[in-house]
């Protein structure tokens, strides 16, 4: 027999939707679907419940190593500009011209007089980047295209091949978002448009065609992220904290909104919006060319408010495009800042300081002594209170910050799944800092005197607890080299008399005096403790089992060996 045909629970992080964890085992144990194939599923056998809150501030990395957002298009019936919620003057529109993709979904807009425009009116506050497909037509060719973001406007010159234009600006209040062409156009003029797209960010992301509702994909609301790394290997369910990004435009380095230059005799500082191809697999990361000329500083700089006292971990994704550079950079304080070296690789920069002021002061800094130029890219800037990096949050105009709501997993399995009597918890996990209190997952019957746990402990230690109602108690504890550099495989055995901890491959302690529990108590596996918020599991998780016999030392040592 496999040992994992001995499990009688498992999550590998695979099979997912907005709310639900599914784990593999108990046998059927998968999502239905839309054919029916599942339709034998037993709705009853319990999976992970999901919940990260109303907000859609989460990313991931996402399996090609690239972040992944939530993205929304704002408009509705995006591809339908015949319907009553789009609004236009001067125009006539029929469906069924070939489209970019070689289909008939592309529509005809005729002007019927000088002044054709269409719009939808929308309340947004921030910034937002509207895109369409358009190709000239005859006598278009040649004209301008506009683009109108509120009162932020471009004009794109129309050919006769299909282009996708896009612009954006930043909004505050109701405003009219749409298209416009001719200035002044004849009447009887001809354009074909196609999937309209109005979302936040400064760049266009792939088209979603929306229909009576907005579309929506990517990162979303109560979705479990299955985390990767910059590779796209190493797949995990990645669960955090609440964190609050505070960088009010996180992608977006302009005078406009915050950062300024600051130079001393002849040296330079300039940015260069939309340059250079982000982390997130779109052209929306900035450059930013500092250089220094006899005197001693040349930056880049934005001023946050933060509270004096509290501890803030700053970060930034950084790329040099002219060989590696070091830059004085996420500085505490006008004085508190920090040499990196920027490579020509993306490289997430992170520095963690306790503020002595009231204001923050983001800044990329050349000195005298540093290198002499820096002609970097820089995406994603993030400010949050903490002692260490969590996952990139984008804000893109909100000045009191954004917030990304706690993942929280649990709810799997009933009474029938486990063996009060007898049985293995196992988890390969990584922590997020060596450092954050108790982090567990626990096997229990919702109370703190039936339970077997799993955690992290401050510092750096890994460990297990197990308690009956009888009042006994196991506790062992491992200090092990790192928790958040390294997957552990990490397994905890029970039975009358007999407890031992296991972490990669070792057997690291035991207790012999414990009695185990009383029938059908255990009835719940969570990533979290029995206590609430305290005790959530913070870190990555590769698997989760629970085996319903004490496994076998050998057993064991295959289990957890890396």
């Amino acid at each position: 027999m496999a040992l994992i045909d001995k499990a009688s629970l498992l999550m590998v992080p695979s099979t997912y939707e907005a709310g639900t964890l599914y784990n593999v085992l108990p046998s059927g144990n998968r999502a239905p679907d839309s054919t029916d194939q599942n339709s034998g599923y037993d709705q009853t056998r319990a999976d992970f419940t999901f919940d990260r809150g109303s907000n859609a501030a989460a990313t991931r990395i996402g399996s090609d190593g690239l972040i992944e957002k939530y993205r929304e298009n704002l408009y509705t019936e995006s591809n339908n500009f015949s319907d009553s919620d789009w609004s236009p003057r001067a125009g006539t529109f029929a469906k069924g011209v070939t489209d970019p993709n070689g289909g008939t979904d592309a529509w005809s807009w005729t002007a019927t007089n000088t002044d054709p425009y269409l719009y939808q009116a929308k309340n947004f506050t921030g910034v937002h980047c509207l895109s369409i497909y358009v190709k000239g037509v005859g006598s278009t060719i040649g004209e301008d295209f506009q683009i109108r973001v509120g009162t932020n406007t471009k004009d794109v010159a129309l050919t006769g091949d299909w282009q996708r234009v896009q612009h954006f600006g930043v909004l505050s209040g109701s405003v009219n978002i749409g298209f416009e062409y001719g200035n002044p156009a004849t009447p009887n003029d001809v354009v074909h448009i196609y999937a309209a797209q109005l979302e936040v960010g400064t760049i266009a992301t792939d088209v979603l065609t929306s229909g009576a509702t907005t579309a929506k994909a990517g990162v979303l609301i109560d979705l479990p992220r299955i985390n990767y790394d910059a590779n796209g290997e190493n797949g995990s369910l990645l669960l955090e904290p609440s964190r609050q990004q505070l960088v009010p435009y996180s992608e977006l380095f302009s005078t406009a909104v915050g950062w300024s230059p600051q130079v001393v005799g002849s040296s330079t500082a300039n940015v260069i919006l939309n340059y250079g191809i982000s982390p997130d697999g779109y052209q929306n990361a900035d450059r930013l060319q500092l250089a220094l000329n006899g005197s001693s500083y040349a930056d880049w700089v934005s001023v946050l408010s933060v509270a004096s006292g509290t501890t803030y971990t700053y970060s930034v994704y950084a790329k040099s495009l002219s060989g590696n550079v070091d830059v004085k950079i996420l500085g505490g304080t006008p004085t508190g800042n920090i040499l990196k070296e920027i490579t020509t690789e993306w490289t997430r920069l992170t520095h963690t300081f306790t503020a002595t002021s009231t204001a923050l002061y983001p800044r990329f800094l050349l000195e005298g002594g540093t290198s002499s130029s820096a002609d970097i890219l820089v995406f994603g800037a993030m400010l949050e209170a903490g002692s260490y990096a969590t996952s990139y949050i984008p804000n893109h105009g909100t000045s009191s910050g954004v917030t990304r709501a706690a993942d929280v997993c649990n709810g799997a399995g009933d009474a029938s799944t486990f063996n009060d009597s007898e049985g293995v918890l196992y988890a390969e996990i990584k922590a997020l800092s060596e450092t954050g209190g108790n982090r567990y997952i626990s096997l229990s019957d919702g109370t703190d005197s039936n339970r077997v746990i799993l955690r992290f402990q401050d510092t750096d230690k890994v460990g297990c607890y197990v308690r009956s109602a009888s009042g006994t108690d196991a506790d062992i504890t491992k200090t092990s080299a790192s928790i958040s550099s390294n997957f552990l495989k990490v397994a905890v055995k029970w039975k009358t008399n007999d407890v031992a901890l296991w972490v990669n491959g070792v057997e690291v302690g035991t207790d012999s005096s414990f009695t185990t529990f009383n029938a059908n108590v255990l009835d719940e596996l969570n990533l979290t403790g029995t206590n609430g918020t305290s005790q959530y599991f913070h870190g990555n998780v590769k698997q989760v089992s629970v085996f319903d016999e004490a496994l076998s030392d050998s057993e064991l040592a295959t289990l957890t060996t890396l």
